[in-house]
């Protein structure tokens, strides 16, 4: 199983994450990125992976949407707590659209390619700092 998603992630720049504080420490304000939040079957990581990169494909016309993409496996250290904040459209694997450091929102896997679309075209494009523009954080 990892090393069939291993295989996948790497060849579709899938950064993996162990915890929270891993995440915050490699986002920054500007990013839009996406976290695959695995299971435990490796078929269904595999096509929630591959429909993620397909539904970037599609908003990605122009070449010019830049997106950050990160996994957490279930070994992960942090991956309960990861977890705890998703899993509601039906369990796992999971996505969930990160937006600078704080967004953390989750997509519906049943229309992924429409939620990823419609997240970019809130938040997405960097220069504008998405919710970080709401945050403390990042606007004291």
């Amino acid at each position: 199983m990892i090393c069939l998603l291993l295989l996948l992630v790497s060849n579709t720049n899938f950064v993996p994450v162990d915890s929270f504080n891993e995440l915050d420490a490699i986002s920054n304000p500007t990013e839009f990125g996406l976290l695959l939040i695995m299971s435990a079957d490796s078929i269904a990581n595999k096509a929630m992976a591959v429909s993620i990169v397909e539904a970037i494909d599609i908003i990605n016309y122009d070449d010019t949407v830049d997106v950050s993409l990160y996994f957490v496996s279930m070994n992960a250290s942090g991956y309960t707590e990861i977890a705890s904040l998703a899993g509601q459209f039906g369990g796992f694997p999971a996505v969930v659209v990160v937006v600078g450091h704080c967004g953390f929102l989750e997509l519906n896997p049943e229309f992924i390619e429409a939620e990823i679309e419609d997240s970019w075209c809130q938040w997405g494009g960097g220069s504008t700092q998405g919710i970080c523009n709401y945050c403390t954080r990042c606007n004291p």
